[in-house]
């Protein structure tokens, strides 16, 4: 009689019914290989001679949407990624090349990409945990709020200094007073093991190989203020993390690992493979939570997103709460400008069965802008509340 043992995390399992965790490396090795080779999803993997079938958390509805989108506006490269914030589940995963005209997932799950201004999220949540800043809490600053020069970080009295709340200074992307906090109130080490418990320098995803996001810790307190403003190109992160850390935010501080593996068949016995999926983590406060939300909802609002924002249709923009942060910079591999946008949006009358979306853009140009990021992602979002969740309609039809 035929009889296999697989290690899959923990636990032995056999395919007589015996419980089974996780994915052996084997296993993970061989899907993932299968996965990046093409544009397409694999149905079936083969592991020691046994062909699993393979299903997927993608809305097929969804996903075509985005690519006709991609399509139309033919960037240089794009890549969206789009999660159910109750799941973790990953419902589309597009990456697209207006240069060859060609769909890849290496974008989407490769952590090649400097983070940029995406990482001030990361930073307000250290400032904020603790209660020792709010949002409303004012800070001066000198010079252009893009740039960060040391004479800028240094608090001296000037006849030319300006003043921002630390809510406004993230909607607008201050780099200048970001970097004054960090070296103020933060700590190198304080600041890595809030990345840590972000997602950085860690494994995100069971199923698959993905690149992890890294982020080092400072050296100096310049280099700490250039790291908590995101005025660097050695914090680097990939689309699907940089959408994990808006569903963060929307789940009011839980972390919730991606997945983008449905189920698993085993051909032996027609059963589903039961792997376990890695607990959600809290890691920060409510308090906290409630700041990042209205710092992220304040980009939308008046910040660096308002334009792209500004006009949604079926009035939706009064029927959910959208947050989002903006980042641009250049570099990382492939080599070019880089367009970021993460955000999510969740019903106004939100009850814990609707917890909404969370996604993130990234746009890379190499010689000129054909679409902002954030305007990528109101079409998304729209399309998403009309078609597919349907709030629009329904509201619209009262």
């Amino acid at each position: 009689m035929f009889f296999s043992i697989f290690y899959f995390g923990k636990k032995y399992f056999n395919q007589k019914g015996q419980e089974k965790y996780l994915f052996v490396p084997k296993f993970r090795d061989k899907l993932s290989s299968n996965f990046f080779k093409k544009s397409s999803y694999p149905e079936k993997i083969n592991v020691e001679d046994i062909v699993y079938k393979v299903s997927y958390t993608v809305n097929k509805k969804l996903e075509s949407y985005i690519k006709k989108l991609l399509r139309r506006y033919k960037t240089d490269y794009t890549a969206i990624v789009v999660i159910d914030n109750n799941s973790g589940k990953i419902l589309s995963a597009v990456g697209y090349s207006g240069i060859n005209r060609q769909y890849s997932k290496n974008n989407l799950f490769s952590s090649t990409h400097p983070s940029a201004s995406l990482f001030k999220i990361i930073t307000a949540a250290n400032l904020m945990e603790g209660g020792k800043l709010k949002g409303r809490s004012e800070v001066e600053f000198v010079g252009r709020s893009s740039t960060l020069y040391k004479y800028q970080l240094k608090n001296r009295v000037n006849r030319f200094k300006k003043i921002q709340t630390i809510r406004n200074a993230f909607a607008k992307s201050n780099n200048v007073i970001f970097g004054k906090l960090a070296i103020n109130y933060l700590s190198g080490i304080g600041l890595f093991k809030t990345a840590s418990s972000f997602g950085f320098n860690r494994r995100l995803m069971q199923e698959i190989n993905i690149g992890k996001s890294y982020f080092m810790m400072p050296n100096n307190q310049y280099n700490l203020a250039e790291l908590a403003s995101g005025f660097n190109k050695r914090t680097m992160i990939s689309p699907v993390h940089a959408a994990l850390i808006s569903l963060i935010v929307a789940n009011e501080g839980e972390l919730i690992f991606p997945s983008i593996v449905e189920k698993i068949i085993d051909p032996l016995n027609g059963k589903e493979v039961n792997f376990k999926r890695i607990k959600p983590e809290k890691i920060y406060s409510k308090n906290t939570a409630n700041e990042l939300s209205l710092m992220m909802r304040q980009t939308i609002i008046k910040g660096t997103a308002r334009k792209s924002f500004k006009n949604m249709k079926n009035k939706l923009k009064t029927k959910l709460f959208i947050g989002g942060k903006t980042g641009s910079i250049t570099g990382g591999l492939p080599y070019g400008k880089r367009d970021w946008f993460t955000a999510y949006a969740k019903p106004v009358n939100k009850h814990k069965k609707n917890g909404g979306i969370s996604l993130a853009v990234m746009n890379i140009n190499k010689k000129r802008w054909y679409v902002r990021s954030s305007y990528l992602a109101k079409k998304i979002i729209e399309y998403y509340y009309i078609n597919i969740e349907k709030i629009g309609i329904f509201a619209a039809s009262r």
